[in-house]
């Protein structure tokens, strides 16, 4: 009988199980280093942001099916709203919006330099964006402001009344903001006495964030490995995930049961009470990853490949 967690409820000495393997469910190779993944929210178009271009993909064999007119320049960060926007953060600074996937887009500048940080509101149509120079605004005719560091991700609450951000640098907490004013609801830094700075980092920088489908976990993730999720009302933490170095984003599952993460070298999968599901070993960073609603996590890659893995069904 497998026992589950040992050294917390002090009942057993046995060895932990070991992790088991998430199986591959097929790759493409996108031709330079893959940034990020998004899926519209009907399901029929993926896209994936290289470090060059922005590519759409069959949602369920990743076929190539193109390159999206006007996307040279990268493709950080994609994301689509409910009304089917597509939302994309160049290499060096501005963003790049396609209201018609069809047609040619526009763009948006941001005075900081170069955005790290967009989320669509529930509404479709206003995008909020956040820069390396700690930056932030929602467009159209939204509130903006400024953070001690630059702001690595955002996240909007299922009312959209809340804007959560991440930062870096000096600053590496993460926020909750009013939506219509600005204002700071509450923020949360957490570095571990025992962390050790990197060189070129932050603190212990937040490098992204994703809600859970119910709208009250928020999680984040962190440069020193660890998943943090909080509720995302308050602010409170609830459970810290341990994971390996350099973690770059966290996504949570349809039914929001187990948390998959990217990281460097590793995706590995979690059930909702902290208990490692899954592990596979990959070359390279990996910069982000999408959970599919029909349970693979796809995962961008710095070697240029997106790659679909099947989560384990007992933690779905």
């Amino acid at each position: 009988m497998r026992v589950l967690f040992p050294l917390l409820l002090g009942l057993s000495l046995a060895a932990p199980s070991p992790v088991p393997p998430l199986h591959p469910a097929g790759q493409v190779d996108v031709g330079a280093p893959a940034q990020s993944v998004a899926l519209s929210d009907d399901g029929r178009t993926l896209v994936v942001g290289t470090a060059r271009d922005v590519q759409r993909l069959d949602p369920r064999t990743l076929r190539p099916l193109g390159v999206l007119p006007g996307s040279d320049g990268g493709g950080w960060g994609a994301t689509f709203s409910r009304a089917g926007r597509l939302a994309a953060a160049g290499m060096s600074r501005g963003v790049t919006v396609w209201d018609d996937l069809r047609r040619p887009p526009r763009t948006l500048d941001s005075p900081g330099g170069r955005v790290f940080a967009l989320a669509w509101h529930p509404d479709g149509q206003r995008l909020a964006l956040g820069d390396a120079g700690g930056y932030w605004q929602v467009t159209p005719d939204g509130p903006r402001g400024r953070l001690r560091g630059d702001v690595m991700a955002a996240a909007w609450s299922l009312d959209g009344r809340t804007l959560h951000l991440s930062t870096g640098q000096e600053d590496s907490a993460t926020y909750a903001l009013d939506a219509g004013t600005g204002r700071v609801r509450w923020r949360q830094q957490n570095v571990p006495a025992t962390h050790t700075r990197r060189a070129y980092y932050g603190l212990d920088e937040v490098n992204g964030l994703s809600l859970s489908p119910d709208g009250r976990t928020l999680a984040s993730a962190h440069q020193d490995g660890r998943i943090l999720l909080r509720d995302a009302a308050t602010g409170r933490l609830r459970r810290t995930l341990s994971g390996g170095e350099d973690t770059r984003w966290a996504a949570f599952t349809p039914d929001a049961q187990v948390v998959a993460v990217g990281e460097t070298g590793r995706v590995n999968a979690w059930t909702a009470t902290g208990q490692p599901a899954g592990q596979a070993q990959v070359s390279g960073e990996l910069w982000h990853v999408l959970v599919l609603p029909d349970g693979r996590a796809l995962t961008a890659g710095a070697d240029g490949t997106v790659r679909a893995w099947t989560l384990p069904t007992q933690v779905r």
